[in-house]
């Protein structure tokens, strides 16, 4: 009985183990915000926050790959789940312990080492629980449930900051992780080996250290793969958009690693601030499900304006360091209202370059290409939060959040040459 098998049409998909998804990702969904703000209480820099930014991101793109690979290879997703599960429980304690930075980043960066393999697996769990029944309409149920999560955790570290201190709450944190363990290996069933696994069976030591060579992922950074077009129009319009999402998330991520660092120099508490990001995951997660779905408009016209609208959002931010020394009781609103407006931006602008993306890309290779559109957002993650901690530090909030508006406009005259053929 395999994925596709169609000899049990009336069983219905082994999905309840879903219900674990949303302890853990009330565990890892929001623990960013809650390192950022105990770097912050050590004394941290905005430019140590980027580099903290900075090596996640390194972290998630490498060992997402390497986790999911092993788990092609063993063919055992549900295991692999929960030595996740069980391994971040101790990490989330150690970062509790923390006293200085460098052991934060430390900490943090091995923590999400383990985690960057939770999603790639659990959405191919999804897809092998469902044996070749609607598995698409199980994978957004899957998204609509880490969803839940992450805004029910961030509910509660809001609620949890008003009363401990916010290193304290790693200890819920590390509580998910085991209660998702728990739920995970009740409710969770191995799916059946199939041919179309190919699993990679490790007999002796020499393939047990061709399976984890470096060798398999070095290509991904070898610059020599990458030649430099002599202009722009000898570029295809998917490798367009590419580097479109390349240069405007730089500006974003550059924008980004300031954010929180300024409103905690308002003087806004951590309570206020992880009720800040609610709103914002909110937002994101209604516009993903009403409003971008509806938005029917000229690919083209509609990059190129929600461009622009986030370019002037990020612009507005540059005027918010005023309040450091003309204090207002009333300025939280104004970091609430723009960052609501960012993500729904957000979710409008990703849902048609996700699906242009699928429609440009070769058949046999769509797959791959997904993976070149993560690989983008993960370099211009690590460049962004690099370059916008140096220069937020060097040249103020101000300084950074207009240089950050004028690289994320940088990718319009980009967009414009893209030609989108609007009948896919």
């Amino acid at each position: 009985m395999g994925v596709n098998d169609p000899s049990t049409p009336n069983e219905k998909p082994a999905t309840r183990w879903h219900i674990s998804m949303i302890p853990i990702y009330m565990a890892i969904g929001s623990p960013g915000t809650l390192a950022v703000l105990v770097a912050l209480s050590l004394g941290a820099s905005v430019a140590e926050i980027g580099t903290m930014a900075a090596s996640v991101a390194v972290a998630t793109f490498v060992f997402s790959t390497v986790w999911g690979r092993l788990s092609d290879f063993s063919g055992r997703r549900k295991r692999h789940l929960l030595f996740f599960f069980v391994a971040l429980c101790p990490g989330f304690l150690a970062l509790t312990m923390v006293n200085n930075v460098p052991q934060l980043l430390l900490f943090y960066t091995l923590l999400v080492v383990i985690s960057s393999g939770i999603a790639p697996i659990a959405v191919m769990y999804t897809v092998e629980c469902c044996k070749g029944m609607d598995w698409q309409g199980e994978v957004a149920k899957y998204n609509s449930i880490t969803s839940i999560g992450n805004i029910l955790g961030l509910v509660a570290y809001s609620i949890g900051a008003r009363f401990y201190e916010t290193r304290t709450l790693f200890y819920l944190s590390s509580t998910m992780c085991l209660v998702a363990a728990l739920l995970l290996w009740r409710m969770g069933q191995e799916p059946e080996i199939t041919l179309e696994r190919h699993p990679f069976p490790v007999r002796n030591l020499r393939e047990a250290k061709s399976l984890l060579s470096p060798t398999i992922f070095i290509h991904y950074f070898d610059l020599r793969r990458f030649k430099s077009p002599k202009s722009l129009r000898q570029l295809s319009s998917l490798q367009l958009l590419l580097i479109a999402v390349f240069v405007h998330w730089v500006g974003m991520n550059f924008f980004g690693v300031g954010q929180t660092p300024l409103m905690k120099a308002l003087g806004f508490s951590d309570s206020l601030i992880l009720a800040i990001n609610i709103g914002n995951s909110c937002a994101s997660a209604v516009a993903f499900i009403w409003i971008a779905p509806r938005i029917k408009s000229n690919k083209i016209r509609l990059l190129s304006r929600v461009v622009v609208a986030r370019c002037c959002l990020i612009l507005s931010w540059a005027a918010l360091p005023i309040f450091l020394s003309h204090p207002a009781s009333f300025v939280f609103v104004f970091p609430l209202v723009t960052s609501i407006f960012i993500n729904v931006f957000y979710a409008v602008i990703w849902l048609p370059i996700t699906t242009f993306v699928i429609s440009q890309a070769p058949s046999d290779r769509k797959g791959s290409v997904q993976g070149e559109l993560m690989s983008m957002m993960g370099a211009s993650t690590i460049l962004g939060s690099v370059l916008g901690g140096l220069a937020i530090t060097a040249y103020g909030y101000t300084v950074g959040f207009v240089a950050a508006s004028m690289i994320a406009l940088l990718a319009l005259p980009i967009i414009s040459r893209i030609n989108i053929i609007e009948s896919n």
